[in-house]
This record gives C-alpha cells, sequence and structure tokens, in this order.
C-alpha cells in the first residue's frame, strides 16, 4: 500500500512540475527547477534508491533557502510583472521543506525502529504525528492560497503539490 501511495503521489507532482514549466507569462523558472527536483527525488525515493534520503533531504531544504534568496524584494528596479505572486513563491518553498521532512521518513518503518531502539514508541509516534499535521497545515495553506489564485496554472499547482505532499505523508505512515 506504501508503494501504491508514494506512486501516486508522483502523478501530481509530475503535473504540478508540468503547469510550472507551462507558465511562460512568468519568470518561474526557479520555482520550475524546484518542483522538478522535488519530482527527481520523489522518483528516486519510490523506484531507484540511488541517492539515500538524508542527501535529497540536504538538498531539498538547500533549493528552499536558494528559492528564497530568489524571491526576497530587490528594490524598485524589478518588475512585479514578471515576479509570480508571494504566496506562490512561499507554497513552492514550504512544499520543499514538507519534501525534505517526508524524504527522510521513506523507505522505513520509523514506529518499530524507534520501538527496537528505544523499547517504545512515543519519540516515533510523535513524529509521524508532526509530520502529518505538518502535512495537512500544507494542503489547508495550498487550499487557502486556492481561494486567491485566479490563474488555471497556478490552481493547478496548488492542488498538485497539496495532494502530493499529503498522499508523500500518508505513504509515510
Amino acid at each position: 500500500m506504501t508503494e501504491l501511495l508514494h506512486a501516486w503521489a508522483i502523478a501530481p507532482a509530475a503535473l504540478g512540475a508540468c503547469c510550472l514549466a507551462a507558465d511562460r507569462g512568468r519568470a518561474r523558472w526557479p520555482d520550475a527547477a524546484a518542483s522538478v527536483l522535488m519530482l527527481v527525488a520523489m522518483i528516486d525515493a519510490a523506484l531507484t534508491r540511488l541517492v539515500a534520503p538524508v542527501y535529497w533531504a540536504v538538498l531539498l531544504v538547500a533549493a528552499a533557502m536558494a528559492l528564497a534568496a530568489w524571491h526576497r524584494p530587490r528594490g524598485r528596479a524589478t518588475s512585479s510583472h514578471a515576479r509570480p505572486p508571494a504566496g506562490m513563491a512561499v507554497h513552492t518553498g514550504l512544499g520543499l521543506i514538507a519534501m525534505a521532512a517526508l524524504e527522510l521518513t521513506m523507505g522505513h518503518d520509523p514506529l518499530s525502529a524507534g520501538a527496537s531502539a528505544h523499547g517504545h514508541h512515543g519519540g516515533s509516534a510523535s513524529l509521524m504525528t508532526l509530520l502529518l499535521g505538518g502535512a495537512l497545515a500544507y494542503a489547508a495553506f495550498s487550499a487557502l492560497l486556492l481561494t486567491r489564485a485566479h490563474r488555471r496554472l497556478d490552481r493547478a499547482q496548488l492542488i498538485c503539490m497539496g495532494v502530493s505532499v499529503v498522499l508523500m505523508a500518508a505513504a509515510s505512515v
């Protein structure tokens, strides 16, 4: 069941990456690159496991920081029509962080690992609760931005990333 949920999470992530690539009306190549990075990390975690999850997590967090630096206000010289709305930039950055956290939990049973190492489930269960809560908060943020989005490609990306994160979280449990 976990593999099926993980595979289902890849499909909306791929669709979201395509929506960003198709958005030629804005300078969104950093967001598209971040989306492709998330997609590659998800595919590797689901199919090949060529890269350890901790390395993917580090790369995804570094990409979130680079994306935040890219989207920082640059003064009056920057044209506002070339930039995505601030909510979309925050959404993509938070998506990278969410995927980094979920990447670390994929591929093993954290409850049994915590039980064997410490003799109880408390730490691992609270970690899973935190991850599920974070995924649901991200989905709620996606829904909030969805109510404010006016462009079809923005709405499609919001839906795809929200669904993908929730499915990844469900696969992690």
